[in-house]
């Protein structure tokens, strides 16, 4: 589809058709330049027995750096495209010369966004509710998927801590395309980078409470953390720019 038509209910133009439906694309196109301004993100620094992420890792290329991994909580509703919540698990690992940051789990609320980061960069997004608390000394964040909390976040803004940041970027996905015989066609490594156009605002180091639970599809339980060191609580604005914002291959596995 060559024609360029308006798309008012969305709020952008169907320009190539190249995802659907077509006469309606579920991601806008092109998804890449967006903005979010007052990004907030809550991002807890957890340890567990490093055994545990070993074993989710296993079917990966990745090994783990330490026994420390995220959970966090982005706060994305001034996003100029796609609004959404985000949260999920990041796992600090190493493959080849490189580090970065491999998302274990990942949840939104809105399904452009999840389709977006599934679809082009291979982010392993699955649909949730994500109710956000924010308030002058504390910020809790839910994550409620087929009626159950699996993730809930704590943290109190007056009670500093001091603690050691993790690494978390780049992000290394692996990026999977499905045939339609029920073969895979392709499968590659991407790596996405954002970080060096977001501006920050603010940054506070906090007492956080992390509580993991479990689904058959979904066991968070088993990265329930064994200690919760303190959350790194964000404010600034985001920006997906053409330089960084999209994702690029690296390896095709």
């Amino acid at each position: 589809m060559d024609e360029v038509k308006a798309n008012p209910e969305q709020g952008y133009r169907v320009q190539s058709g190249n995802n659907m439906p077509i006469q309606a694309p579920l991601i806008p196109d092109p998804f890449v330049p967006y903005n979010c301004p007052h990004n907030a993100n809550l991002m807890i620094v957890c340890r567990t027995d490093k055994a545990i992420l070993d074993k989710y890792l296993a079917p990966t290329p990745f090994e783990a750096i330490d026994d420390r991994y995220v959970v966090y909580a982005s706060d994305f509703t001034h996003c100029d495209k796609t609004p959404f919540m985000d949260t999920g698990i990041i796992v600090p690992v190493r493959w080849g010369d490189r580090t970065g940051g491999y998302f274990l789990f990942e949840y939104e609320d809105n399904d452009s966004a999840i389709a977006a980061g599934r679809d082009l960069w291979g982010y392993p997004k699955k649909y949730a509710e994500i109710p956000f608390e924010e308030s002058e000394t504390a910020v809790r964040s839910r994550t409620i998927r087929k009626g159950e909390t699996i993730m809930d976040l704590r943290c109190d803004l007056t009670k500093p801590v001091k603690f050691e940041s993790v690494v978390m970027t780049p992000h290394l996905n692996i990026h999977v395309q499905p045939g339609p015989d029920g073969r895979i066609l392709n499968k590659r490594i991407i790596e996405r980078d954002t970080s060096p156009d977001f501006e920050l605002e603010s940054e506070r180091k906090v007492a956080a409470k992390v509580t993991l639970r479990g689904l058959p599809s979904d066991p968070l339980h088993e990265l329930q953390p064994r200690e919760v060191l303190g959350a790194s609580f964000i404010i600034g604005h985001f920006h997906a720019t053409e330089e960084n914002g999209w994702g690029r291959t690296v390896a095709e596995l």
